[in-house]
């Protein structure tokens, strides 16, 4: 999410949008029924699978969670902030590859190039589709196998804040477009979206045959599922048209986004 307000959020997770935005009572009343945010999405996968490295790609005004993130207890977190000409600030915290505009290219390439490698990430992007799907292809390069992906805004609860072009105030843009394109049809991952903070996108990288049985099993089992090819083909023929490819995502977006409720997310990942 993006916007010009900062908000603390649940459980102090920054992120959480103006109740006035969400379109709504009763919408209202779903966001702020919800417990998670997107880095206890990220602490719990961490937990469950024994995630030790910890990466992040945010602009200067999305993002918000890296101070808990470093108080978690990652062996590795680092992250990359871009768009900083527009928020010089962020959010005062360490920053380790910094970047003034949108172009993120040689920075990716540095990273690769000093050999890292991450176990989890979070994206959370400027919500225009180039730097979203960018974002989150140059993320999943950097993530090892058996590793997952946590991306937030996936979940646009209206038009308005779906936009494809930067709005003042909080802003979803179309990164769930990005997510859908990159999910969909991708035989080398599994995924699901928790239903909590505008949509958290859960994208698990298929692991090597020695990796993390609980997660291998479970991607297994999704690559043995039917590969919902119709409505796959359906929401590519929707194309770069914005409208209609929003009304579709709206009447589909359970099946599309594989939604999850928060509660049955947290007995199957989280670790009593």
């Amino acid at each position: 999410m993006q916007s010009s307000r900062r908000d603390p959020g649940i459980f102090g997770v920054a992120g959480s949008k103006p109740d006035d935005m969400t379109g709504g009572k009763d919408m209202i009343r779903s966001r702020r029924s919800r417990k998670i945010g997107k880095l206890d999405i990220v602490k719990i996968l961490a937990a469950a699978f024994g995630y030790t490295r910890y990466f992040e790609i945010t602009t200067g005004m999305t993002g918000g969670v890296h101070a808990e993130a470093r108080r978690a207890g990652f062996a590795d977190c680092r992250r990359l902030v871009y768009r900083l000409d527009y928020c010089p600030k962020a959010d005062g915290e360490p920053i380790d590859f910094m970047v003034p505009g949108e172009d993120t290219t040689d920075t990716v390439a540095e990273i690769r190039g000093q050999g890292f490698e991450f176990d989890i990430a979070l994206v959370d992007p400027h919500h225009t589709y180039a730097c979203s799907i960018r974002d989150l292809k140059d993320t999943y390069s950097l993530i090892r196998p058996g590793g997952a992906l946590v991306v937030h805004d996936c979940d646009p609860p209206n038009a308005e804040i779906a936009s494809p072009e930067f709005i003042e105030g909080a802003w979803c843009g179309v990164t769930y477009r990005a997510f859908l394109d990159f999910v969909r049809g991708n035989d080398e991952i599994d995924y699901f979206t928790v239903d909590a903070d505008y949509g958290c996108g859960v994208i698990l990288k298929r692991p090597p045959r020695h990796g993390p049985r609980r997660l291998r099993d479970a991607i297994d089992r999704a690559l043995t599922r039917a590969t919902e090819s119709e409505l796959t083909s359906q929401w590519f023929a929707a194309g770069r048209d914005d409208k209609a490819a929003f009304d579709f995502f709206r009447s589909n977006r359970r099946r599309l986004l594989r939604l999850t409720k928060p509660a049955r997310f947290l007995s199957k990942y989280r670790r009593s």
